[in-house]
């Protein structure tokens, strides 16, 4: 049998095509329009009518294509299939793909193929699908000639494919999980049919092999299994730690989606769809490098070569758009605004694992008036003073000869002369060298590698050359390097430093502007080593600019007059090191750099919301460091939308700086005693673009801040770690900081570890559980759920909410018996004797970071049987609305301040890890077990909040307690009546209130309560 493809190399035509070519009696043909003469239209009609299967795949095949090219969706998505069907024969079949989509509104009801259509909700791409249903029906119906024709409504299909897409449902969250640690929900309500990519196979297989079944024309709805976006994402959470971030809007935005009754394709062809949510999501985990790269090219058609090894294939790395030149500082503001922009982009090398910019401003026009003094910090004069005694002990000499590649304004030669070195240097910047000179240096002018210096000391007399924050600089670095050899002799020691060495695995990306033009790795380092005719005799880290990589050469004992040769030598031991660390890292591979590129994302997502929050506060927000990266992190956060914020000022100590503009912007540039002006009162926020240096700029911030009586600084470190540090008179306090990184891959959910299992015991508890079990799925391994014969909506919930490991079990109690409920959480507690457990009610919201890697390492490294954690009675925000998804934690953060000590142990939690626990009545203490208060995490218990939608399901659950309870003092605060209840919200009202929103907490335990909220909540 001949059977064509068409849209063959799409992400369903590519493992459709090579399923059927298995086939052995098949011969399968692919066309796909990405090849030229392959759009359907283009297949001669005697090459069309020579198979007896024609499989269409093509066209618009999404929603997001559809909105980018309006115009063409009638064409793509109608009139071209129509075409071709119009020429093909009566003997033929055509199976064409549409989409579940059309049976929107059916939510998790399942449509069939002949339900009502609500095409008044359906969008561009849906439409289009059903006029193609629509259209290719009365062509059957008007034409003997026509095909006989089969639509297939797929469910959304999930899968891997050669050609992967990673925009839909369960592709897309996994990616986010393992991208971000967390994952982006939008209307969690919405129903979804699933399309398992290997059922959908063997389903075209099937149809194929039987199709004297069908009708002329005829249409089968093709699902496995539907589910809600938020049961999704819930078990996805629970399959990988990632939190969610679910938004709201309003009810007449639901979207109720849509699900498929697939029995009459089950009946025609005696078929069984077979796949299940968790063969999908095991099944994506296992792929999660390969699947995220997706189907985009990340080929950079319009970057340079490499640098190093001279490949015109570069990869993108991050995009930075366009930026003004880092070090433009002009001294009017109409100049500076109007500051040209060029492009800022990162790539990549994949043959030599080399990164660089994409697009090279002149150096000429960037470095021959250079506004950059390294004199001007501290930090700088150390490492220069220590750099020097080193390689002068290093030389055994006390007159030797040192040439500085880029001596900027002399600050490290001067180090050598102290010590008896006679000193040159080379600088492209006439006023820096001016400057070098007035300190009693030889310094000539001109760019390395590029012009002549024929007054250099002779080979056999140079020592060393040094080259700092330079050999990034340049646009031919094997030229440059080249350079360096011609002028050394085999004793002669080359050292380069670059900065910002571990930039890609901390996320670092703000060294990336138009002065610096590459980005070595320990790769490309000896990539162009073997290139210049040198050999590296040590590789290693320093502490200056974040942490350095300082490198140092010899030349080779022979070498190639035209350095033609690539010479092959054994690595030093410190290069292999590194060149080992990187492999480990993933350096030399795709995902590692996608990983960087979502790591860039988040933290300009957290940077931003930082901002936000205490700009609201009324802030005046300033900034720290006007050198080139704290320019690029700057537009970074200026360019994006929706932006409330403001920078004041900027603070620097280069002189040449000050009293200028930031490149691009009305921001102006001060010392840092303007920052003494500020007014006391008024609370201060400084992001620390010089974030390097932040051990010495500390302490100038603190001298003009705080001892001067400004009451409230806070300070935004955004590297290595994004933190938010409150200054205080003596030390610092960290107040929140971004916690949220890529997971790792393989997933460590998976390690070796105990389960950890979460118990609770529920009666109508249908206003706190859609937010219950979104904030506890990334907690727990599984959950057995115990119902009291609920009458409300609580069981329709945790269907469709929860993960499939969450299991409802009926009570065997009748009543709310204090005792007989912990005896029936016992026993289930007894189940499962080797995991981690913890019974929570309801109301009782636990909040931690990663409770299940912290539980891991409490197995590793201690005997710890049982954690107990404290908790903080909520008390509201009642006056703002409740939302429907938005977390619960986020919307009522207000609590008590101030609750007495035997409040606090009734109302703490334990989790614990013996077979099973005694616990006294209601499970707030167990006895005779060894416990300790975990330094991580707290309970939230919403009793009197949200209100008054708690009224409720407060007041019902009095008539489940049995009266001897309350005779024994046992669940006192449910035996209460509405007007009781009313009077109790009032008086928790007039108590001291605290908010989790605030910085300032009364003590060091809710100082941790209110950061961890910040961290996992607040983000």
């Amino acid at each position: 049998m001949d059977i064509a493809v068409i849209g063959s190399s799409g992400y369903i035509g590519s493992r459709l095509f090579r399923h059927l070519q298995a086939e052995k009696t098949w011969t399968v043909v692919g066309y796909d329009r990405i090849f030229p003469g392959q759009a359907s239209y283009e297949i001669s009609i005697q090459n069309l009518r020579h198979f007896k299967v024609v499989i269409y795949l093509g066209g618009l095949t999404g929603r997001a294509m559809c909105r980018e090219h309006p115009g063409d969706v009638e064409q793509e998505n109608v009139i071209d299939i129509y075409n071709l069907a119009k020429r093909m024969l009566s003997s033929q079949l055509l199976i064409f793909a549409s989409t579940s989509a059309i049976a929107e509104s059916s939510g998790p009801t399942f449509a069939k193929e002949d339900s009502p259509v609500r095409s008044d909700l359906l969008d561009s791409y849906a439409s289009s699908l059903l006029r193609r249903e629509n259209t290719l029906r009365n062509l059957s119906f008007i034409s003997k000639r026509a095909p006989k024709m089969i639509g297939l409504r797929f469910g959304t299909v999930i899968g891997l494919s050669q050609s992967q897409r990673i925009d839909l449902a369960y592709m897309a969250l996994v990616c986010q999980a393992f991208l971000n640690g967390r994952m982006y929900v939008t209307h969690p309500e919405s129903n979804r049919a699933i399309l398992c990519m290997e059922d959908l196979l063997r389903a075209v297989t099937a149809l194929i092999k039987h199709s004297k079944n069908t009708k002329r024309y005829d249409l089968f709805h093709l699902q496995s299994f539907s589910a809600s976006i938020s049961n999704i994402a819930n078990t996805i959470a629970s399959r990988t730690g990632a939190h969610n971030h679910v938004s709201d809007h309003p009810v007449s935005e639901d979207s109720l989606g849509f699900a498929l009754n697939t029995s009459k394709f089950c009946t025609t062809f005696n078929f069984s769809f077979q796949g299940n949510q968790d063969q999908v999501i095991t099944s994506l985990i296992e792929d999660v490098p390969r699947m995220c790269l997706g189907r985009q090219s990340r080929s950079d058609k319009h970057s340079k070569p490499c640098v190093v090894c001279g490949s015109h294939e570069m990869h993108t790395v991050l995009d930075l758009h366009t930026q003004p030149l880092a070090n433009d500082f002009r001294s009017r503001i109409e100049e500076s605004i109007k500051c040209e922009r060029f492009p800022l982009r990162l790539v990549r090398c994949p043959k030599c694992h080399h990164t660089q910019l994409s697009y090279f401003v002149d150096r000429s026009y960037l470095f021959s008036h250079y506004l950059y003094q390294s004199g001007t910090s501290q930090s700088l004069k150390a490492h220069f003073e220590w750099l020097a005694e080193r390689i002068v002990n290093e030389s055994g000499k006390s007159n030797g000869t040192v040439l500085e590649v880029a001596c900027n304004d002399g600050s490290q030669l001067n180090q050598f002369s102290k010590r008896g070195w006679h000193t040159v240097g080379v600088d492209p910047a006439k006023n820096l060298a001016e400057l070098a000179r007035a300190q009693g240096h030889i310094v000539y002018t001109g760019f390395w590698g590029v012009d002549k210096f024929p007054l250099l000391p002779s080979p056999d007399t140079l020592d060393v050359i040094i080259a700092q924050n330079v050999f990034a600089h340049v646009d031919n670095p094997v030229q440059f390097l080249r350079a360096c050899a011609v002028a050394m002799s085999v004793k002669t020691r080359l050292f380069i430093q670059t900065s910002q060495c571990e930039m890609y695995e901390t996320g670092q990306f703000d060294t990336v502007y138009h002065e610096h033009i590459s980005f070595f790795t320990a790769h490309s380092f000896r990539k162009i080593a073997d290139i210049a005719g040198l050999k590296i005799v040590n590789f290693e880290i320093v502490p200056i600019h974040g942490r350095s990589c300082l490198v140092t050469f010899q030349r080779m004992e022979i070498s190639s007059t035209f350095f033609n040769t690539v010479f092959q030598k054994e690595d030093t031991p410190s290069l292999s090191l590194a060149i080992q660390k990187e492999r480990n890292l993933g350096v030399t591979e795709t995902w590692f750099y996608v990983k960087y590129q979502a790591q860039a994302e988040a933290m300009r997502r957290w940077l931003l919301h930082q901002l936000t929050t205490v700009h609201s506060q009324d802030h005046t927000i300033v900034a720290y460091g006007a050198a080139a990266k704290g320019m690029v992190l700057l537009h970074f956060l200026l360019g994006s939308p929706n932006r409330s914020w403001n920078i004041s000022y900027v603070i620097d100590d280069a002189p040449l700086k000050q009293n200028t503009y930031c490149p691009g912007t009305s921001i102006p540039v001060f010392p840092t005693t303007h920052l003494s002006k500020h007014n006391s009162s008024k609370p201060l926020t400084i992001i620390v673009f010089a974030w390097n240096f932040w051990d010495e700029i500390s302490k100038k911030i603190r001298k003009e801040t705080v001892d001067n009586g400004i009451k409230t600084v806070f300070i935004i470190l955004p590297f290595p770690h994004q933190q938010l540090v409150k200054l205080e008179p003596n030390t610092n306090v960290i107040l929140t900081q971004n916690t949220h990184r890529s997971l790792p891959w393989p997933s460590l959910i998976f390690s070796v570890r105990r389960p950890v299992l979460l118990i609770s015991h529920f009666f109508n508890e249908e206003i706190l559980l859609p937010f219950w079990i979104r904030h506890h799925a990334p907690m727990f391994d599984m959950a057995i759920l115990i119902d009291y014969n609920s009458t409300d909506r609580s069981l329709e919930i945790i269907r469709r909410e929860a993960p499939y490991t969450w299991k409802i079990v009926p009570s065997h109690n009748a009543q709310f018996a204090a005792d007989r409920v912990d005896v029936e959480v016992q026993e289930y507690e007894k189940m499962y004797p080797a995991a981690w457990k913890i019974a929570l009610n309801t109301p009782e919201f636990l909040v931690h970071s990663d409770l299940r890697q912290a539980l891991a390492g409490i197995e590793r490294s201690s005997s710890i049987m049982a954690l107990r954690f404290h908790s903080i009675l909520m008390s509201g925000n009642d006056s703002i609305p409740l939302q429907r998804f938005t977390s619960l934690l986020k919307q009522r953060s207000q609590y008590l301040c101030k609750t007495s000590k035997s409040d606090t142990l009734f109302t703490s939690r334990y989790i614990h890890r013996y077979s099973s626990a005694q616990y006294t009545v209601g499970r707030h203490s167990i006895s005779g077990s060894v416990w300790e208060w975990s330094p991580v995490g707290f309970i939230a218990k919403f009793q009197y909040t949200p209100w008054p939608e708690i009224i409720n399901r407060k007041l019902q659950i009095r008539a489940r307690i049995p009266a001897s309870d309350f005779s024994r003092g046992w669940g006192f605060h449910h035996n209460i009546n509405v007007t009781q209840l009313s009077e109790k919200k009032t008086s928790i009202e007039r108590l001291v209130q605290c908010d989790l929103r605030h910085y300032d907490a009364i003590n060091d335990e809710l100082m941790m309560i209110h950061r961890l909220w910040k961290e996992v909540v607040d983000h």
